[in-house]
């Protein structure tokens, strides 16, 4: 039997070559049915004890010589859920560096907001430490004014010791401020108005006692402790004298104002 293969004119749609390209897996599709039809036409008009042995079955795209490859799919899946797990990995590192970050700052916001709090305090403690001071000094001062005030109330005459006799006490004095008869002038009329010049003299409402009538505090910035000794007496007097007045004259201009010195 002979079969004829026809092929419809179609329109060209291109070169030759690359229409024949876009053909060939039609006609060797055709091809390969028509060689089937023939074989079965054949094998059907012979005997049974004529026949081929029935063939195995092949598939069109083996006989065309054509593979094909199974997709990677598993693979690619894997690679998908991998790269997943990386993002997901990557997001929630940053987010943890983010909150140590945030952590970091607020501990050292609070460090900041402490180190202020205790400079305050500091501050404070200095403050009131310094106002206690004065407050300490300046009731010394007005203790020791009060007391030098009772004592010069009734100067010279607050002792029941007598006055001592001219000339002994004095003139170790007028030696002492090196003959100066105006200094010496300033510093007899200081002292007989306090003592009488007497070593002796106590007043009886303070701690005032001696030739220069001092306090108990006044001996102990002197460098020379209480004592009844007239000429010891005088040595502090002078002392004390120069240290706060600078001379008797001082002292006695400033006694003559206040009522004390």
């Amino acid at each position: 039997m002979n079969l004829r293969l026809t092929r419809a004119a179609r329109p060209s749609t291109g070169t030759p070559s690359a229409a024949l390209r876009a053909r060939r897996p039609a006609l060797l599709l055709g091809v390969a049915a028509a060689g089937a039809l023939m074989v079965n036409v054949v094998t059907a008009g012979e005997p049974a004890a004529h026949a081929e042995p029935e063939l195995a079955s092949v598939s069109v795209a083996e006989q065309l010589g054509i593979t094909q490859e199974a997709a990677p799919v598993e693979e690619h899946a894997v690679a998908a859920v991998d790269s997943l797990g990386e993002l997901a990995a990557s997001r929630s590192e940053r987010q943890a560096q983010q909150d140590a970050a945030v952590q970091a700052q607020a501990a050292a916001d609070q460090a900041e907001l402490d180190r202020r709090a205790a400079e305050e305090a500091a501050r404070k403690a200095a403050e009131e430490e310094a106002a206690r001071v004065a407050a300490e000094a300046e009731a010394a001062r007005a203790a020791e004014a009060a007391e030098a005030a009772a004592a010069s109330a009734r100067p010279g005459r607050g002792t029941s010791a007598a006055v001592a006799p001219a000339g002994s006490y004095q003139d170790y004095a007028m030696g002492k401020l090196g003959g100066s008869g105006s200094e010496f002038s300033c510093l007899e009329k200081l002292w007989g108005k306090e003592s009488g010049w007497n070593p002796n003299a106590q007043n009886p409402s303070s701690t005032a006692y001696g030739i220069a009538q001092f306090l108990d505090s006044t001996w102990k910035g002197t460098g020379i402790a209480k004592t009844s000794d007239g000429y010891r007496q005088i040595d502090a007097g002078l002392i004390y004298i120069e240290n706060r007045f600078g001379s008797p004259c001082g002292a006695w201009a400033h006694s003559q104002s206040k009522g004390w010195y």
